[in-house]
């Protein structure tokens, strides 16, 4: 023990008559371990940390699955009651349907967030309530539903936080709810985190006849039994998906199945590469700091050669030696480390004000004890491992050769010399492949930005409406709302037109069917026709700027009274009809494979271009738009509003809130935006990853090119004389320039070698995060190679023009 303490303490001595070299290390570590252990925090939360339910191993959910359409569809009503009542592997399942309430009452009609659940839901998640009880199976039925749950946010918000707020009434949609519970602080919604009320979902037993079985809206969550595995529940889905289809063969696609995933995996699936790859960068950055800071502590173990050489002549062990110096390796490496935590605390920090809406948990972000033990374990592997190269350098050293020499300082240690440059070398590898990972990032980004969303995104404001069906009971008085209001939006100074829809465009929402297209056949055991039906008003397409190809668009004379009209984009047209085929007057219709005398006709009046509704990179699906008044293929309360502005549409919200009010003063508005933020935040996560990648790639360019500096500064200290000779022998400035500069680029050549070669291994990993460029594109390559090869040349230059400065005459004096 004391003689650790006595290392330490001389240790500290030695880094305190050196305190540029240690605060040079210090912020070196300091930056690939902050790197490190931010990345570490996002990884442990949203990857390692459970989901904050009972038990989530336990916990998974059913999709309907279409395989040749790719797709993972919701259950429906009669799919909840089979796999709740007629399957074996689970002890609770429960649904819900996504929900929103006008509250009024209550100060000014605010717009809720809420979730309609079956009884057994929150039994079903395994969470107790903070305060009150939650759903029964008894609350699950028409004339006991009016009960709500709220989420501990709500509940501060909307009463204070007083514990009075059970049993109290709030209006929700026009009608009374009865409060009876709260959920704690740590309870989220899986399906929307963003929840703030729950109430019953009371399925109407119409909802549960065979025919719905593809009426896909509510998401499940199932609780496996004690022992069932995901495994073994996948299997008993696929053969009861298998059963319903020999009982039913009118009600299924050919290919339809039953897929079980578990919760965890349905999270983390969609950002777990994305993590993964910039894990792997920060494990490269520590890397190249580990190796940066080896070559400073072997340049001045060989400064400190002769201090050794004295130190062993008067009796120091080999190992005392390696001791002391692993012991400042070690003392800079936990400096840095906790430099490093608080660097990652403040990136974390910044993670979490910025709210990338792609990344799941964002708001559980924090540097915790995992993150904290994580980043001590770093920092004590890291000082082992860049300490121990210049500490075992120190049994090589030969004691007579290095006394016999005194201070002479131009015969450095070879293998010393040997090992820096070899280090040198990685660090250039390490960092080319991180900046050619970068670099197809930012190219793929580029033209996923560059991709035509099908119409105008500028200068459009989004918000939505919905209406409560208390006031608004019927198709009619709907209807009635819509002819009243959109005219006085559209009246509003600024506004240039109005339009409404059922699902806005990258607004998170979808709305999918299958139809029937007349004069076309799906192949044997293919798909009917299947794509994205929208519900409009007649003036939205024009708002958005969508291109007519071909006809009309829809008029306000396609009402309730008019024959049933469709616009179809150009993907539908593509898809259903021979080339040439002019679409206009043809038919479709909902319902059956085949028509009959209760068929009702839909007539095309118009083709648009296709567009975008999803992402930018998603795959095209065809596009029916039809007259919101129509009412196809049902009621809709609730509408997403664009409008069109002259110039900044966030100007126009007052006046547009006071048009509304004006035909009902208690609707609010809700999810104000502008379609430029929707378009942008669809691309968070590859924003977000090329941001991180990028930051960490310049990182390590920069820690790359100071390790060249290094190396190449310290040989020509060592080269002094060596240098001198040449010159007083006739070597010319512009002869020992070249020498230095040839030698470093000797040694970044031969890193962009080995790094091009390791990125076209590395980067195919990256092939999912990639979109329209391959991942050994042979632009970025060059690009960041020349870069790399630039910045090395830069990094070369001082101290060979360093070199060039050599005296002669001093350099020989002092032998």
């Amino acid at each position: 023990m004391d003689s650790l303490l006595f290392d330490v303490r001389y240790a500290f001595r030695r880094l305190r008559q050196a305190p540029l070299f240690s605060l040079v290390v210090i912020l070196t570590l300091a930056l690939g371990i902050g790197a490190n252990s931010a990345i570490f925090s996002v990884i442990n939360t949203v990857l390692l940390e459970p989901l904050p339910y009972r038990d989530p191993g336990q916990l998974v959910t059913i999709y309907h699955y279409y395989p040749s359409l790719k797709m993972e569809a919701p259950v429906s009503a009669p799919g909840f009651k089979d796999y709740r009542d007629r399957t074996h592997s689970f002890a609770n399942v429960a649904v819900e349907s996504q929900w929103s309430a006008n509250l009024t009452g209550m100060g000014d009609p605010e717009r809720l967030a809420g979730a309609k659940v079956s009884g057994a839901y929150f039994q079903t998640v395994g969470v107790a309530p903070a305060m009150g009880r939650v759903f029964t199976v008894a609350d699950d039925q028409a004339g006991h539903d009016h009960q709500v749950v709220l989420s501990y946010g709500a509940w501060l918000r909307l009463f204070g936080g007083s514990r009075d707020a059970v049993g109290r009434q709030m209006v929700l949609n026009g009608e009374q709810y009865q409060v009876i519970g709260v959920m704690p602080r740590s309870f989220v919604d899986f399906w929307a985190n963003q929840t703030d009320v729950w109430v019953p979902i009371a399925l109407d037993p119409a909802l549960f006849v065979p025919g719905n079985y593809t009426n896909e809206s509510m998401p499940l969550i199932a609780r496996l039994k004690p022992g069932v595995t995901v495994d073994a529940a996948a299997r008993e889905m696929k053969a009861f998906a298998e059963q319903l289809k020999r009982d039913n063969p009118t009600n299924f696609s050919p290919d339809w199945t039953l897929e079980v995933k578990a919760l965890t995996d349905v999270q983390t699936g969609p950002i777990r590469p994305a993590l993964l790859v910039l894990l792997g960068a920060v494990g490269f950055v520590l890397l190249i700091a580990c190796a940066n800071v080896a070559n400073l502590l072997l340049a001045r173990a060989a400064a400190r050669q002769r201090e050794v050489a004295i130190r062993t002549a008067l009796g120091a062990r080999a190992r005392d030696l390696i001791a002391q110096l692993l012991a400042e390796s070690l003392i800079l490496a936990v400096i840095g480390g906790a430099l490093g935590l608080a660097l990652a605390w403040i990136g974390v920090r910044a993670l979490v004000a910025a709210n990338p809406t792609n990344l799941p948990r964002v708001a559980d972000l924090a540097i915790d004890g995992h993150v904290v033990l994580f980043t001590a374990g770093v920092a004590v592997l890291t000082g082992l491992l860049f300490g121990l190269v210049p500490a075992l350098q120190v049994r090589r050293n030969n004691l007579h050769a290095t006394l016999k020499e005194g201070a002479r300082n131009g015969t450095a240690d070879r293998a010393g010399q040997l090992v820096r440059k070899v280090l040198v070398v990685a660090e250039i590898a390490l960092a080319l492949t991180l900046l050619t990972g970068g670099g197809l990032l930012i190219r793929s980004f580029a033209r996923l930005s560059g991709v035509d969303p099908g119409f105008d995104p500028h200068h459009l404001l989004t918000f939505n409406l919905a209406l409560p069906t208390a006031r608004y009971p019927s198709a009619t008085t709907r209807n009635a709302f819509w002819t009243a209001v959109m005219p006085r939006l559209a009246q509003v100074p600024g506004v240039q037109s109005v339009g409404g829809t059922t699902v806005l465009p990258f607004g998170g929402g979808w709305s999918t069917g299958s139809f029937n297209v007349e004069g076309y056949t799906p192949p044997p055991k293919g798909n009917s026709p299947w794509g994205d039906i929208r519900l409009v008003t007649p003036d939205f397409l024009r708002t958005l700027r969508v291109p007519l190809v071909h006809g009309r668009l829809l008029a306000s004379t396609d009402d309730e009274h008019a024959p049933l009209r469709a616009v179809v984009d150009e993907e539908f047209v593509h898809r259903y009809y021979p080339a040439g085929t002019d679409p206009i007057g043809k038919r479709l219709w909902f319902g059956g494979p085949s028509p009959d005398s209760t068929t009702q006709w839909i007539t095309i009046v118009g083709v648009v271009g296709h567009t975008k509704h999803e992402g930018l990179d998603a795959d095209p699906r065809i596009q029916l738009y039809l007259p919101v008044t129509q009412n196809i293929p049902n009621d809709i309360g609730g509408l997403g509003i664009a409008v069109r502005a002259a110039g900044d549409p966030l100007r126009l919200v007052p006046a547009l809130r006071n048009a509304i009010h004006e035909v009902d003063r208690d609707l609010p508005i809700a999810r104000v935006r502008t379609m430029d933020d929707m378009l942008s935040a669809s691309m968070g996560q590859r924003r977000l990853s090329m941001v991180l990648l990028v930051l960490f790639a310049a990182i390590a360019l920069l820690l790359a090119s100071l390790g060249i500096y290094g190396v190449m500064s310290f040989a020509v200290a060592q080269r002094t004389r060596e240098l001198g000779v040449r010159v007083a022998l006739g070597a010319s400035r512009e002869n020992v320039l070249g020498l230095v500069l040839r030698q470093g680029m000797a040694l970044a050549a031969i890193g962009a070698v080995l790094g091009i070669a390791g990125a076209l291994g590395l980067t195919r990993l990256m092939t999912a995060q990639l979109y329209g460029i391959h991942p050994d594109d042979p632009a970025t390559f060059a690009t960041v190679t020349a870069v790399l090869l630039l910045v090395a040349v830069a990094a070369t230059l001082i101290p060979a023009l360093r070199a060039t400065r050599v005296d002669p005459i001093i350099a020989l004096r002092e032998e």
